[in-house]
């Protein structure tokens, strides 16, 4: 039997490929990647060390989405700062009180986002409740052991991949639009890529952790289709409002609500199916 050598990439021609998928990323792609890191090394370390750190971060979250959503629904309201200080408390006691007060926390933080339906319609009083359902699944999820580290790590795992590769995906490949009326950026290229990375990073994370690999597959493919609809649900809501970004804040990125749009769908998306799933938090763990 004769052994071939295979064939040896051609420098030249690798350096052309990269150069070519570099150019279709977008000249952005340095902002957005300092930008994440920034914030991978932040919501990492909040995450690993729970307590205080996890409380702080639970705060500036909530407060920033109490900001940037009363911004959107109400933009000439004048108490938009001293409804963020109030969700940054609810925030901050919400991580660290006993599970019995928690319920305070999260009402006061739905009390923070909510309008009335009559003057900013259906739309407002809806995204204030999913706000403040998610926000509150997002926060709590972390709880203070180190079966909540588990759970959230593998969030931050399959999220972060599904948005990074269908951002990639999308912009190398291209073709045709998810749903152009809602967000003319998004492409079917790229919701199946970055589908099939947040079911790989499930895998992945699954072997390493020690938790139920295919368990965590199927999470992983919840997570990833959730957390590219909540990408849908706030351009939805952007687009009805008539703004580009919530805010500003984050260069590269926009605001929390435009960087955390999937983890909030994703976070609640998880949580009911924990609590719906006797077992399955212990078999992930």
């Amino acid at each position: 039997m004769t052994l071939t050598t295979p064939p040896q990439p051609d420098p030249k021609q690798s350096v052309f490929l990269i150069g070519l998928a570099a150019g279709k990323l977008g000249g952005d792609l340095r902002v957005r990647l300092v930008s994440a890191l920034v914030m991978v090394t932040l919501s990492l370390a909040s995450a690993w060390y729970g307590g205080l750190g996890w409380a702080l971060m639970a705060a500036t979250v909530m407060a920033a989405l109490a900001f940037e959503w009363g911004r959107m629904i109400a933009p000439k309201a004048d108490d938009l700062t001293v409804r963020a200080l109030i969700a940054a408390l609810c925030g901050f006691c919400f991580a660290l009180l006993p599970r019995a007060y928690e319920i305070i926390a999260a009402l006061g933080f739905f009390l923070t986002l909510a309008r009335s339906p009559r003057h900013y319609g259906f739309l407002g009083l809806a995204g204030s409740v999913y706000l403040a359902l998610s926000g509150w699944a997002l926060a709590g999820l972390r709880g203070q052991d180190d079966g909540g580290r588990a759970l959230m790590f593998g969030l931050f795992a399959i999220v972060w991949s599904t948005d990074s590769m269908a951002y990639v995906v999308g912009r190398v490949f291209g073709g045709p639009k998810l749903f152009p009326a809602i967000s003319p950026n998004k492409t079917w290229s790229g919701s199946v890529g970055g589908t099939l990375a947040g079911i790989g990073a499930g895998v992945i994370y699954g072997l390493i952790s020690g938790g139920h690999w295919m368990a965590w597959a199927l999470i992983g493919w919840l997570l990833a289709v959730t957390a590219q609809a909540g990408d849908f649900l706030e351009s939805l809501a952007k687009r009805h409002y008539g703004v580009k970004d919530a805010s500003g804040v984050i260069p590269g990125h926009g605001g929390f609500l435009d960087r955390l749009d999937g983890h909030l769908a994703a976070a609640l998306a998880f949580v009911a199916l924990l609590l719906m799933t006797p077992g399955l938090k212990a078999m992930l763990t």
